[in-house]
């Protein structure tokens, strides 16, 4: 038994635990059981997970079986963030989902398209930043640029063939201590994107983490282009931030000036979490963050 109880129902739904959940819930893809009953906390990371398991099951013709939070907090405070307006009908949940939730989403996940969203949703995230930390400009600033070019990596590389629908999703959440982004899609991930230039094909997935994040390589040759996922990793840990990018059956997490790549759960596309020190963005703070990347 692990620390958060049986591995089917999970305490705490965010980046230290989806692993386990997301190998009890393929067990019965397309039509898992996801039981949330024990939920009381859940982060950006694991939310934007359960959506794109959701609608792979639906693509492969099958629907989430939810059991929802037994606590009326973390129930409202799910229901809140549109998680089943995103799924769809492909849902069946052991309680009435109500049409008004008495509670401000603080997660709600924006979906992404295409390119053309890029610019409101970018816009829509540095307006909210401004409001919130008028003194934090340059922290403001770096968040804004590492959203910015990692949203434009959905459509150019989350599917750059259209064979698949990556089903693009941003959430930024302000916790106690630190603000979280995360941008995750189900699109074809890292290894097979790069493979698409015939000189990193053959790559694995931690091969690929590796040539990507650590020497800035792309799958176009073209000067300038690519290279995203190094600029914003190095901004971040600049930032005394951390930085973990999911893909595939693998992962690379940055944290101080370490970084290190490593096995997981295997699903499809980008999954990628930044965390930056809330004191960046604070009176005072702001000045010493780095410049955006």
């Amino acid at each position: 038994m692990s620390p958060d109880g049986p591995l089917c129902s999970p305490r705490r739904l965010d980046l230290a635990t989806i692993e386990r959940a997301l190998r009890a819930w393929e067990v019965g893809f397309p039509s898992p059981v996801v039981d949330l009953s024990r939920l009381t906390r859940f982060d950006p990371f694991g939310l934007l997970l359960l959506v794109l398991h959701g609608r792979r099951c639906a693509e492969a013709g099958g629907r989430l079986r939810v059991l929802l939070p037994e606590s009326a907090r973390a129930r409202d405070r799910l229901l809140a963030t549109g998680l089943f307006q995103l799924l769809g009908s492909a849902y069946w949940a052991d309680h009435p989902i109500a049409e008004e939730i008495p509670v401000v989403p603080e997660l709600a996940p924006v979906r992404v398209r295409g390119e053309g969203d890029v610019p409101p949703i970018a816009g829509a995230v540095g307006d909210r930043l401004e409001r919130r930390y008028p003194l934090g400009e340059r922290a403001n600033r770096l968040l804004l640029g590492a959203l910015i070019e990692l949203l434009q990596n959905i459509p150019h590389h989350a599917s750059p063939g259209g064979e698949v629908d990556p089903f693009g999703l941003v959430s930024l959440e302000e916790d106690r201590d630190h603000l979280h982004l995360v941008i995750a899609d189900k699109g074809v991930g890292l290894a097979r994107s790069l493979g698409l230039n015939p000189r990193y094909r053959g790559l694995d997935t931690a091969q690929a983490l590796e040539a990507i994040l650590v020497d800035g390589v792309s799958r176009f040759d073209d000067p300038g282009r690519g290279g995203a996922l190094r600029r914003v990793r190095e901004a971040v840990v600049g930032s005394s931030g951390r930085f973990y990018v999911r893909s595939g059956d693998g992962a690379f997490l940055q944290e101080d000036v370490e970084w290190s790549v490593g096995e997981v759960a295997p699903f499809p596309g980008v999954q990628i979490s930044i965390r930056l020190p809330r004191r960046l963005f604070e009176p005072g703070e702001g000045a010493d963050a780095e410049a955006g990347p």
